[in-house]
């Protein structure tokens, strides 16, 4: 084989997968498009109804999963804005009761998570991150449309 014969294989392989990726990524642009036209209830039915499928909840667990999960996210999201507030005011005792109520049960999941992000401008956003984190799952779970409330309602699962 000469040189010339080489480079032209080369080109021609490089054009082959060069062409099969930009199939790949058509193809994968128009999935995302097709996603993003389904309606947000035919997504949230096949998302919800895949969860119910999988948890193999039933409406009763899920009342009773949601009994537990609604007073659970309200006392975090209180203790993590309780957080907020410490963090504003660096001379607080943590040890020392009232703080420490507030200390205890969050520093076990703001001290990993301060790990993964540092302060930003020295100040400490891991309990603002904790708090949109609970927002977001008590929304998806136990809000107006939340999977254990449709679960609970027997509009889930089949």
């Amino acid at each position: 084989m000469t040189t010339r014969s080489v480079t032209s294989e080369t080109e021609t392989v490089a054009e082959t997968v060069l062409a099969s990726r930009e199939r790949a990524k058509t193809t994968a642009l128009g999935a995302i498009g097709a996603l993003t036209w389904a309606t947000n209830a035919e997504a949230a039915n096949a998302a919800t109804n895949a969860l119910g499928q999988l948890s193999g909840l039933d409406p009763e667990g899920a009342k009773a999963a949601s009994a537990v999960l609604g007073p659970l996210f309200a006392v975090s999201t209180i203790l993590f804005i309780v957080r907020i507030v410490m963090t504003w005011y660096p001379s607080v005792p943590y040890t020392k009761l009232p703080w420490v109520v507030a200390y205890a049960p969050t520093e076990p999941l703001l001290k990993p998570t301060r790990a993964m992000i540092p302060p930003v401008g020295g100040v400490d956003v891991s309990p603002i991150v904790w708090v949109m984190t609970i927002s977001f799952m008590n929304e998806i779970l136990l809000g107006k449309q939340g999977l254990l409330v449709l679960l609970s309602n027997k509009q889930l699962g089949g």
